[in-house]
């Protein structure tokens, strides 16, 4: 067992100036990506005043700065063809045209916490419960209101974000170089019919030099897609950048009261067993009380270590994802390409996903590895990684073999849906945690449950107000509390649990 210094400094790190009211709340955040953020900025909208700790000097960091961007209104869900195609790519002896996936089986198989995920997330995809159609049904309908919110704040009149964001609705293009794929066809309000809970993305299909008219950049590889499914109404835009303009926005906006924290990491939770509540954070930097406020984990795959602080089992497990970006004005500038020949929009297929963002960036992206917490790109994958990127775009290959690999975690939620509500052991703890590659575009929607459950409304109300069951997403049920089972994974992270509960101290002092 690796220990860490278990001694942290005791003086207060950050008092709310007011008491809460029942229309004005003070809340604790937990996590400075694009989920933390925009709930931050969805309460200082309606008054509240927000604390947010984050563990980095800058907002958007990690895993949001290395999300591909995309924001369609489909569903990923976990299913048998899920668990199929992630399981047969972990060994070696399975040949695939690249190694979308790569496990770390030292840092996983030793890790209680990846096997007990592993077993829920077999358990769903193989043996679905008889509500699982449901669930994506419901989780369809969010992700449809949530983009709606995001595209809406994009294309408000004189507002900037969509060009700070990298804002892009020139549609998705996703290629096959085998059979075409389904085509989905358009209901009675012009979404389209959904298959399996899957897409309400309206889309066409595009075959032989209808491809290349659309997207002119395909022309440069050597084998050419058959065909292309062109969901002509998607849309993206860099998570990285909307979460710094909306922090910048909470930050020198004096109507919306936020302070942030950075460089602040939490490694201590006080709590107590007599009102249930969340009582103190203990931080890197200080204390912060938290008796009369409401805490809200948004800190995505790190979730479970904030959690397991509390005794509670959080069934969210990092899936790290590889991203890379490219300048597409030094592109065009230092070589004969021509705009054309660059990715105007989302271009993707079952390895890798493109965006363009804005005029410049070529984001380029996949889904990479289990392999614990860690951040740091793996060789064999990085390698892998820019090898498919060269075979999608060899006019960039040049580029691709100097550029900057980043990882993030993208929280993977075992069964695949939206992790969003009120924890039940605790009465002022909410999460907010994305599914996997679906969790960024879900932001605003995100944000806005949770002030509305902040402000004092129940499930049935939102449900009620935005069309969609939000009991789906509720922690009841999924989250756990497992004290055992935390303390064995706390030493296992190498994190030394601080003992200093609320009871123990009422304890004392009677």
């Amino acid at each position: 067992m690796k220990e860490i210094e278990s001694t942290l400094p005791n003086n207060t790190l950050w008092s709310f100036k007011n008491k809460p009211t029942d229309k004005k709340k003070n809340v604790i955040i937990i996590g400075g990506g694009v989920v933390g953020i925009t709930a931050a900025y969805k309460l200082a909208l309606k008054g509240h005043s927000v604390a947010l700790l984050e563990p980095r000097s800058e907002p958007g960091k990690e895993c949001s700065s290395c999300a591909a961007g995309g924001m369609q209104r489909s569903n990923p869900v976990v299913d048998k063809a899920t668990w199929l195609s992630v399981t047969k790519s972990f060994f070696p002896f399975t040949k695939l045209p690249y190694e979308f996936f790569h496990i770390d089986w030292l840092s996983t198989v030793t890790d209680p916490f990846f096997l007990r995920w592993s077993l829920k997330f077999a358990k769903t995809s193989l043996f679905p419960c008889s509500e699982q159609k449901n669930l994506q049904r419901e989780m369809l309908e969010f992700t449809d209101y949530a983009v709606s919110d995001m595209v809406a704040l994009m294309e408000k009149k004189r507002d900037p974000m969509a060009k700070r964001a990298g804002y892009n609705p020139n549609g998705s293009l996703s290629l096959s170089y085998g059979p075409p794929p389904k085509v989905v066809e358009k209901d009675n309000a012009g979404r389209a019919n959904p298959i399996d809970g899957k897409t309400y993305e309206p889309n066409s299909l595009l075959v032989g030099n209808d491809i290349c008219l659309t997207e002119p950049s395909i022309l440069h590889q050597k084998v050419q897609p058959q065909s292309a499914k062109f969901e002509y109404k998607s849309c993206a835009a860099s998570a990285e950048r909307f979460t710094e303009e909306l922090a910048d926005r909470c930050a020198k906006d004096e109507k919306l009261d936020v302070t942030f924290f950075y460089n602040t990491c939490v490694q201590g939770v006080s709590t107590c067993s007599e009102n249930n509540r969340v009582t103190k954070l203990q931080t890197n930097r200080g204390t912060i009380d938290t008796d009369h406020a409401e805490v809200v984990l948004a800190a995505g795959a790190w979730n479970p270590h904030i959690g397991a602080l509390m005794d509670l089992y959080i069934p969210v497990y990092p899936l790290k994802g590889y991203a890379m970006s490219l300048s597409a004005k030094q592109v065009l500038s230092s070589t004969a390409l021509k705009a054309s020949d660059l990715p105007s929009r989302i271009v993707c297929d079952k390895y890798l996903f493109t965006t363009r963002l804005g005029d410049d960036e070529i984001r380029i992206t996949s889904i990479g590895e289990f392999s614990g917490w860690s951040t740091q790109p793996t060789p064999k994958v990085d390698k892998e990684f820019k090898k498919e990127a060269i075979r999608q775009f060899p006019q960039l290959e040049a580029y691709i073999k100097e550029a900057n690999v980043r990882c993030g975690h993208r929280p993977y939620v075992s069964d695949g849906v939206l992790l969003l509500g009120r924890v039940p052991f605790y009465a002022n703890l909410l999460v907010s945690c994305g599914p996997g590659s679906n969790g960024w575009k879900l932001a605003m929607g995100s944000g806005e449950i949770v002030e509305r459950l902040v402000s004092g409304k129940t499930e049935d109300d939102i449900s009620k107000a935005l069309g969609f069951d939000a009991h789906t997403f509720s922690p009841a049920g999924r989250v756990k509390q497992a004290p055992f089972f935390s303390k064995l994974c706390l030493a296992r992270w190498g994190v030394k649990d601080i003992d200093e509960k609320e009871d123990a101290v009422m304890k004392e002092s009677s």
